[in-house]
């Protein structure tokens, strides 16, 4: 309803998985309703690109070409651990993101550092490189089965902040946080009123 193209990627990530073997059994019905979705899906994107689908204008598109330029010299050691130490980016990316300066650095320069490409996917790549990602992935994912979930539960939680991750904070948000304490307080409920009965 918001128009969010994360927030549908979302739903549709969560209705696949859900409703897989429904989808392999009753395919006849699945194949109209993807087709549907993806006219939503369509009709979402010209909407928020002003018309047309014309990805070069769209913000994101803009943070992944800078994430792309910035990384294009790395090593395979950054790829595995990201930049050094903070790291400012280049003058040209400040420069191409220029719209967003309240992210700047404090310090009045110009300089500005891997928050202001809007990605918490591309931050953490960009500062901790796939290792730190692989990291936090395994770390929410090993929280979610030890605490009784199953595995499928574990990958759906993972799935949805991760597609947030595209576009905002993800696992770098309060509501992350909060999310995953109500979802692992919901189970511990559900199963001490089962030890009850």
């Amino acid at each position: 309803m918001s128009k969010s193209i994360s927030g549908l990627l979302i739903l549709l990530f969560v209705l696949g998985m859900i409703n897989v073997k429904h989808i392999l059994k009753k395919i006849y019905i699945i194949i109209p309703s993807i087709l549907l979705l993806g006219v939503s899906v369509v009709y979402v994107l010209k909407d928020r690109l002003g018309g047309e689908l014309d990805f070069s204008k769209n913000t994101r598109f803009q943070f992944l070409t800078v994430f792309l330029k910035e990384i294009e010299n790395w090593t395979f050691l950054n790829y595995l651990f990201g930049a050094s130490r903070i790291t400012p980016l280049s003058e040209n990316a400040c420069r191409r993101l220029g719209y967003w300066q309240s992210l700047f650095s404090y310090s009045g320069d110009g300089s500005c550092y891997s928050v202001v490409l809007h990605s918490y996917i591309f931050r953490v790549i960009f500062d901790h490189g796939f290792i730190g990602l692989l990291f936090i992935c395994y770390f929410v994912y090993s929280i979610i089965i030890r605490s009784g979930f199953s595995r499928t539960n574990g990958l759906i939680v993972l799935g949805i902040v991760f597609i947030n991750g595209i576009s905002v904070s993800s696992f770098n948000s309060v509501y992350f946080a909060l999310g995953i304490m109500f979802f692992l307080i919901v189970k511990k409920h559900a199963d001490y009123s089962k030890n009850l009965v």
